[in-house]
């Protein structure tokens, strides 16, 4: 890349692939330098609908981006909550004396009890639930407290090992050297939530294509992750069964959906060279019916997580997967029962929901390129 500064990241969606290259003008700020997509099968319940169309469309995004931007030497892939799993773990670590917790003691207690070790998955993050002192202090960071022991509640995000050899293997064989992972939901929630608002507990549902994942968040860890294979495609789905349509046609008519409208009147439309004409009130039924279903088994979701949440807690919802259904927030909060917001990044010309991983994976290469460049001049000049 032609400045230190700038990230390429792939973002890997149920319906599309999309790469940018950007520069970090500043801690919360950054400039887009170029960008692109490409739509292919997808993915659902874990699995690739068609494996061998996921290289080839990665590949030829990173041609794009560096027709444009220069050479890649470092490459940040999202991987989906599909491919992922969470763990949490607690555990006591006793020092032979009280002792000033150090950054070593912390990794320690990570690295001991990784639950991902020569498994089936891959270690993508580790954070903390919480950290508790012999003062009965708790808290996220201990370091520099003294103690005489530390307990800590630990949460881990693993990957499947499987689907990461698959991707670092052919992003290699491309020609880039180095290949990062990040969780592509959490990305998002870190983003998207102050620290405030995580401490007290964020219930998160990205609405994707074909598939919707649903987490909860406390501080800085991720303690629970669902997937399930329903997403925004289920209302063109629906609409084209339903009203024996060609599934472009019932896409076309998706994004004139608006939920607020009386039950009367029609949506009119034209795709290539025919016109179509669909009541309002048989439309928007079937819409509803679809995201009903959806809500449903977002709630049953949130109903098996083992950390216990309030049952008034707001869910924030995000994702492309309603976008186009204007009012479709207010009937998703009819639906679930308590309220629902819609919630979006905050950078500029990103304003939409859809591009919440994105935004995430943006600011989380960042952070981690940052990182990386500072150890490198703390081991240089021994600091």
């Amino acid at each position: 890349m032609s400045q230190s500064s700038d990230v390429v990241i792939v973002d890997i969606g149920s319906e599309s692939i999309c790469a940018y290259s950007a520069e970090r003008l500043s801690d919360d700020n950054f400039a887009v330098k170029d960008s692109c997509w490409t739509e292919y099968s997808g993915y659902m319940d874990g699995k690739w609908l068609k494996p061998e169309e996921v290289i080839p469309s990665i590949t030829e995004l990173l041609e794009k981006i560096e027709h444009g931007s220069g050479k890649i030497k470092t490459l940040y892939v999202g991987i989906p909550a599909d491919f992922c799993v969470v763990r949490t773990i607690a555990d006591k670590v006793v020092f032979p004396k009280p002792k000033r917790v150090t950054a070593t003691d912390i990794e320690g207690m990570y690295e001991s009890n990784d639950p991902f070790r020569n498994g089936a998955y891959t270690r993508l993050h580790a954070s903390a639930v919480y950290f508790l002192t012999d003062k009965g202090e708790r808290t996220v960071d201990p370091t520099g407290s003294v103690t005489s022991y530390l307990k800590g509640q630990l949460s881990y995000i693993g990957a499947n090992s499987a689907v990461l050899s698959f991707l670092k293997q052919g992003i290699v064989r491309y020609g880039v050297k180095t290949v990062r992972f990040i969780q592509s939901e959490y990305a998002a929630a870190m983003d998207l939530f102050s620290p405030e608002e995580r401490d007290a507990g964020v219930l998160f549902a990205d609405v994707g294509y074909l598939s919707t994942s649903v987490l909860y968040v406390g501080g800085e860890a991720l303690l629970e992750m669902r997937t399930f294979a329903l997403g925004g495609s289920m209302i063109p789905m629906g609409l084209a069964n339903a009203l024996e349509i060609p599934f472009p046609v019932a896409t076309a008519l998706t994004s004139k959906i608006n939920l607020a409208y009386k039950e009367e009147g029609e949506y009119t439309l034209r795709y290539d060279t025919s016109s179509y004409t669909f009541p309002v009130e048989q439309v928007n039924g079937i819409a509803r019916e679809c995201i009903r279903c959806i809500v449903g088994y977002i709630r049953k979701a949130i109903g098996s997580f083992r950390f216990e949440t309030s049952p008034t807690a707001p869910l924030f919802m995000t994702g492309g997967g309603f976008s186009n259904i204007r009012c479709a927030g207010e009937y998703v909060s009819k639906c679930f029962g308590s309220t629902v917001e819609m919630i979006q990044p905050s950078a500029p010309n990103f304003t939409k929901p859809c591009y919440s991983t994105t935004v995430g994976l943006l600011r989380s290469a960042f952070s981690i390129a940052k990182q990386e460049r500072f150890g490198f001049i703390k081991r240089i000049f021994g600091i």
